[in-house]
């Protein structure tokens, strides 16, 4: 077995951290280029997201790498005979497999953990770099498009051009929220991160709006952060399982608090007998509310399972393609790979997205997203079954 061991980890070892670089090299390149193009990053700020965005193409290639290296292992010793003679000699398959198995079990529980760092620090570190990169953003973007827009759409700023200087020419900033467009003939931005803080400097300035008049001279001040967000949104698929837990618990103390909001509208709707009451903008908002909640609370509920089924999908097509490549008999190993990744992409990929969507939705319970797995492990239960019957 130390033979067998030694042999295994030399050879699968070799062609997994071949393919995890090249794969992983290639998905960095795309989604740094996808970033950077998103964003207008300036190159200083492309240099700084690249090892967060290595993280997460980490987890994506880390399956795609194992799968490749476990086909084209089994594919050459199976097609070499090298199982049967390990038969003929009393040695079941059972023999290579129990080895890799574990091996994918163990980078089952490393591939999470990437995920894990991917999500809570990959995806924090890059809205940093966006954030501290703003005003190159800022100006960079309104060279290219004479326009840019807040995240929620709330302000707006379109000029004519922008000279050598950073200086704003014939700059218009409509403040939605406000009601107020402010017209100028040029103007200065500064930021200030320390006070989360956009400030522009206007000259020759024209209000419109809420409030109008002509001013030789306006200064603005706006949040920086409603421009570029500091921190990753809040969304349960960006917060880590620590954090996760922690807002599970506040989300059920506002579903109390709106309980009894609502309890308490339909008991004064009871004792008055009104039957507008329960139809009242109150109960309707509290109502909203407590759904706004339910749905959230469901997708908090989902995530943890969610993230354990992503990070073990590495040993379910390990069971997949370890038998598979080893029935087929072919020492071409791309035959053996298609094999086993074309019902990955056809049965895997759909069922996954499938029990999330309808686990997030609440239809399903949270264990369903690892449904797909469950149908990999079961077709791959069946060929380790034949290749041990025969």
């Amino acid at each position: 077995m130390g033979i067998i061991l030694r042999y295994i980890l030399r050879e699968l070892g070799t062609t997994f951290l071949v393919g995890f670089v090249v794969f992983t090299g290639l998905l960095l390149i795309v989604g740094v280029i996808r970033q950077a193009m998103e964003e207008d990053l300036p190159w200083l700020s492309i240099v700084q997201i690249i090892p967060f965005i290595f993280a997460e193409m980490c987890s994506i290639s880390l399956p795609v790498s194992l799968l490749l290296a476990v086909t084209i292992f089994f594919s050459r010793i199976s097609g070499n005979n090298e199982i049967v003679a390990l038969k003929a000699l009393g040695i079941p398959p059972s023999a290579f497999l129990v080895p890799v198995f574990v091996i994918a079990l163990i980078i089952s529980v490393i591939g999470f953990r990437i995920n894990e760092l991917a999500i809570t620090e990959g995806r924090q570190g890059i809205s940093a770099v966006i954030y501290y990169s703003a005003e190159d953003i800022l100006i960079k973007k309104l060279k290219r498009t004479q326009r840019f827009d807040s995240d929620d759409n709330q302000i707006t700023i379109l000029v004519q051009g922008v000279d050598d200087q950073r200086l704003l020419i014939k700059p218009t900033i409509i403040l939605k929220r406000e009601s107020i467009t402010i017209e100028a003939e040029t103007a200065q931005i500064t930021i200030d991160f320390q006070a989360d803080s956009l400030k522009v400097d206007l000259v020759d300035v024209r209000l419109i709006g809420a409030i109008s008049g002509r001013f030789p001279h306006w200064y603005h001040e706006i949040t920086l952060s409603e421009f570029v967000p500091k921190k990753a949104d809040i969304r349960p698929s960006n917060m880590g399982l620590n954090k996760i837990k922690e807002e599970q618990e506040k989300t059920e103390e506002q579903m109390g608090q709106q309980r009894r909001v609502i309890a308490a509208h339909r008991t004064f709707a009871a004792v008055m007998g009104s039957v507008d009451a329960w139809r009242s903008p109150e109960m309707t908002d509290a109502q909203a509310k407590m759904r706004s909640l339910q749905n959230r609370l469901t997708r908090l509920s989902v995530e943890p399972p969610r993230r354990w089924a992503t990070g073990f999908c590495c040993f379910f097509f390990v069971w997949l393609g370890a038998p598979v490549s080893i029935w087929l008999r072919k020492p071409d190993f791309f035959s053996s790979f298609f094999a086993c990744f074309l019902p990955i992409l056809i049965l895997y990929y759909p069922l996954f997205m499938f029990g999330l969507d309808q686990a997030k939705n609440g239809a399903l319970p949270p264990i369903c997203v690892w449904t797909a797995n469950a149908a990999i492990g079961l077709i791959g239960l069946w060929f380790l079954r034949q290749i041990h019957r025969y």
